[in-house]
């Protein structure tokens, strides 16, 4: 038995319709439609039929639903402490979608807001999700609770929330023979650029943030690890644009320039972003708080 279709079954009883138990669910009609039928089949009856505008159950539907509900609830929350969770008690594992370079800036304090308020709790943040298709599917599934990116995740039954804001800079080594503190709009553009191959909307970074059409930039290197990115420029003539708090972090010690962008540009924003279907778990609300609350010193980041 597919424990979906009987969450599904268990919402629909309860709001006697299958259109406001699609929106609960964050799914289409048919698809619990199909749900259903799928449990008529399994059990041999018509479980919900027709009664004037609205659905009525069966008298083995009303038996079903009243067999399942505290079972089918300890199931799909894995225990009650989910409605009651104690950060202070609790031992559970959140699991966390990113990117290793925006880990470099919420983990470190996350973890030490771990330690102070719920040193039992686990956080895993080995997922990472490339293709922007793959995210929908884990965080409905819950193999994630919440998704760390940079663009937000528009779909029916999924929720964003802005976290930050990141101003762009570009950065090249010390001694670089052609740049001495500034740069022009020209040199910019003539010069070899190392891409930081972080894509939103399908498209670099830079292209997807700039205000106003760019030339195309002489692109001789692409990583997606913003560290690499910064040791091939300490020890190259290549341009490399990254974040202004990544800059700050790195470039000092490798020795590095920090200059302005020589056009227009928009923040680069972060989300975290979860499913409708964890909006009862006390947990959950716990980690989108903390997550809120660690990042509250990124909120006024601006390019000095």
């Amino acid at each position: 038995m597919d424990l979906n279709l009987l969450k599904t079954f268990d919402v629909v009883m309860k709001t006697r319709s299958v259109n406001e138990a699609a929106d609960s669910l964050g799914i289409t009609a048919p698809a619990v439609s199909q749900a259903l039928n799928r449990l008529r089949e399994q059990y041999q009856d018509p479980l919900l039929i027709r009664k004037g505008r609205g659905i009525a159950p069966t008298n083995f539907a009303v038996e079903l639903h009243e067999e399942i509900q505290e079972p089918l609830n300890l199931l799909l929350n894995g225990a009650k402490s989910r409605q009651q969770f104690n950060p202070s008690l609790s031992n559970r594992t959140f699991r966390l979608s990113s990117h290793k370079d925006l880990d470099l800036m919420i983990v470190p304090p996350l973890i030490d807001y771990r330690d102070q308020h719920a040193p039992n709790v686990k956080l895993s943040a080995d997922i990472e999700h490339t293709d922007e298709s793959n995210r929908q599917a884990d965080l409905r599934m819950r193999r994630v609770d919440i998704i760390l990116a940079t663009t937000p995740l528009d779909e029916h039954g999924y929720h964003n929330e802005l976290l930050f804001e990141l101003p762009l800079v570009v950065i090249c080594r010390h001694d670089h023979p052609r740049i001495r503190q500034e740069i022009s709009h020209q040199q910019f553009f003539t010069e070899r650029h190392l891409l930081w191959g972080t894509q939103r909307l399908n498209q670099d970074i830079v292209d997807s943030l700039s205000i106003d059409p760019q030339p195309q930039r002489n692109i001789v290197y692409k990583t997606d690890s913003i560290c690499n990115a910064v040791m091939m420029a300490a020890q190259t003539d290549w341009l490399c644009v990254t974040s202004q708090w990544h800059a700050n972090l790195l470039a000092p010690a490798n020795q590095m320039q920090i200059l302005p962008l020589p056009f227009e540009l928009n923040t680069l924003p972060v989300y975290m972003t979860w499913h409708e279907s964890q909006r009862q778990d006390s947990g959950h609300q716990w980690l989108k708080e903390t997550l809120l609350n660690v990042t509250a010193q990124f909120r006024n980041f601006l390019v000095d």
